[in-house]
């Protein structure tokens, strides 16, 4: 698989009061040797959250669908195995735009919010550069309020090497199955 890595903003990039809350930003790019579309057929399908946990073995416990197939609204439970921060949480897909290539999951409970964090939202955009080849931009953005020490407690346990790991796994997954089968497919 060839990719590389583009752009890594892992520091903060804003830091913005919004009254007595911190807004944090993280972003990572990474240029994939695959087309936009098929990167984006796996990342739009309904099917990603069973999909990526056979990707990233032991990552997860396991994804349970609370509400919806994988679609828009979509709501997930998140289980992390023992030991990891968070451990779990429940997750709703509020954007899926096949005409900008976004999907945006905000997290709606547990996890970083039951932390202290009073926003948090993860983000994919898959970026055409050419006909064979695009960009990741995956971007998790939280806020969380200025006050006791909450920003060290949360900010400490967020970072993108999550959504790295699975750009990278994505990437793969679609450039071995165009590369066997000519086509990607997705979890059976």
């Amino acid at each position: 698989m060839k990719y590389s890595l583009v752009f890594a903003a892992l520091s903060f990039l804003f830091l913005m009061g919004k009254g007595n809350a911190m807004t944090y930003e993280l972003t990572n790019e990474m240029a994939v040797n695959a087309s936009a579309n098929d990167i984006w057929a796996v990342y739009s399908s309904p099917d990603l959250p069973k999909l990526i946990v056979k990707l990233l073995p032991g990552v997860f416990e396991r994804i349970d669908y609370v509400r919806g197939k994988g679609g828009l609204g979509t709501i997930l439970r998140l289980v992390y195995p023992p030991g990891s921060v968070p451990l779990t949480y429940k997750e709703e897909f509020v954007t899926i735009d096949h005409r900008k290539r976004l999907k945006e999951v905000l997290q709606i409970e547990g996890g970083y919010l039951a932390m202290g964090a009073t926003f948090y939202m993860d983000s994919f955009e898959i970026i055409k550069t050419g006909r064979g080849s695009c960009v990741i931009r995956s971007k998790t953005a939280f806020e969380v309020p200025d006050e006791k020490n909450v920003d060290l407690k949360v900010s400490k346990y967020v970072s993108v090497d999550g959504l790295v790991s699975m750009a990278t796994a994505i990437s793969k997954y679609v450039l071995d199955n165009k590369k066997r089968d000519g086509y990607i497919a997705l979890v059976n």
